[in-house]
């Protein structure tokens, strides 16, 4: 049971972020590639310069992303990529869930290949303040850029667990949203006075224990968000809000139908206007006996009610020998998780995503996570 309340706990903590976005304004009109396209198009790996084909890996000299690193969010304004991610130390503070501390940093790179950890090598968001919700841990960041302020959504977590709760496994760790802003990306103000703004629900609602992961868009003058719930099974929620801190939750309090798989996860969506597209995590049984979380796609008329694309088959195939991403489901379960926003590029879509290994590193107990990237090219008619 330790191993599994220990690995890269972005999947018990709920959803996975990403999305698709072209190289424009954030006000711009949607952007001009389809769902159908995204959907024709074949994903693969791109060999990446740090271990095991990675694009960012755990700096063994860090202070709090030694471990693993994960949940990247990506930004592209036509000449810098800006990655945050989660970056995982090990702990023995009996106070922060599953015995390791997750804080969100910032990277950057001119190519989207070579990464360079901004801020000195310091976090740009660090725990909140004692007795807060976000006192104990950082997760699942996903930020969006609205003109020249950025807006970050991020889970976070106070040390309180299923038992304290009183809803689904005891030691599940509960995780509600949060909103910080900044005009560069390194220096973060939260908002909503350091409080919540998006919270668990109460007993017998979808989020009981975690409302987090989120993916957000804005849709005329409304923003949308497609959020991670739990409640003992992981399933996907929505929520409205006209200006990103006040939101009512929608369908009626419900996770959202048509979903494929016994659960879901880490929902990312691309809307082009008039149809949605969602990548989302779900199980995928393997023939060892194991079980592996990994992307697949559905796609939805009013981004509520879903249809399972491609046939049900996941969206990124298995890892080559030696790749950073070599989980098969019984040494490792993250096979392709917590995609990025995508970015669409030269007739290319570009994915950064999380996976895990199938051993530990030297000195460490378990199997780190790292970032990788996945690419698909358009048909030259598109």
């Amino acid at each position: 049971m330790r191993r599994q309340k220990a690995r890269f706990y972005l999947l018990s903590a709920g959803a996975l972020v990403c999305c698709i976005m072209l190289v424009t304004p954030a006000a711009a009109a949607p952007p001009a590639v389809t769902v159908e396209t995204v959907l024709e198009a074949r994903f693969k790996r791109v060999a990446g310069p740090q271990s095991g084909g990675a694009m960012v890996y755990p700096d063994s000299g860090s202070t709090w992303f030694d471990h693993s690193v994960g949940s990247p969010t990506v930004d592209f304004d036509g000449t810098t990529y800006r990655m945050w991610f989660v970056g995982m130390h090990k702990t023995d503070d009996p106070g922060i869930p599953y015995g390791f501390a997750e804080r969100i940093g910032l990277a950057t790179s001119s190519d989207g290949v070579r990464w360079k950890v901004a801020n000195r090598g310091k976090p740009v968001l660090d725990f909140g303040a004692e007795g807060k919700f976000d006192d104990a841990s950082l997760s699942h960041p996903f930020v969006l850029r609205v003109g020249n302020r950025y807006m970050m959504w991020y889970g976070g977590i106070d040390g309180r667990a299923g038992k304290d709760v009183g809803v689904g496994p005891a030691h599940v760790r509960v995780e509600q949203i949060g909103l910080a802003t900044s005009n560069d990306g390194v220096h973060w103000v939260r908002t909503n006075n350091g409080d919540p703004v998006l919270k668990i629900g109460p007993k017998g609602s979808i989020d009981a224990v975690q409302a987090t992961g989120c993916h957000v868009i804005r849709r005329g003058d409304q923003f949308v968000m497609w959020y991670g719930a739990y409640n003992g099974v992981h399933t996907i929620g929505l929520a409205t809000s006209s200006d990103g801190i006040h939101w009512k939750k929608g369908n009626g309090g419900q996770s959202l139908p048509g979903l494929g798989g016994p659960k879901q996860l880490g929902p990312t969506v691309h809307f082009d206007g008039s149809r949605y597209l969602m990548l989302y995590n779900t199980i995928l049984e393997t023939s060892s006996g194991g079980s592996l979380w990994t992307l697949f796609a559905a796609s939805s008329e009013d981004g509520i009610r879903w249809k399972q694309a491609l046939s049900h088959q996941p969206l990124l195939g298995p890892a080559p020998p030696g790749n950073f991403g070599s989980a098969d489901g019984r040494k490792g379960n993250n096979h392709a998780v917590h995609p990025t926003k995508m970015i669409v590029l030269n007739k290319r879509v570009l994915i950064w995503y999380g996976a895990e290994g199938n051993k530990p590193a030297e000195g460490k107990l378990y199997a780190p996570s790292a970032i990788g990237l996945m690419q698909a090219d358009f048909p030259a008619s598109r």
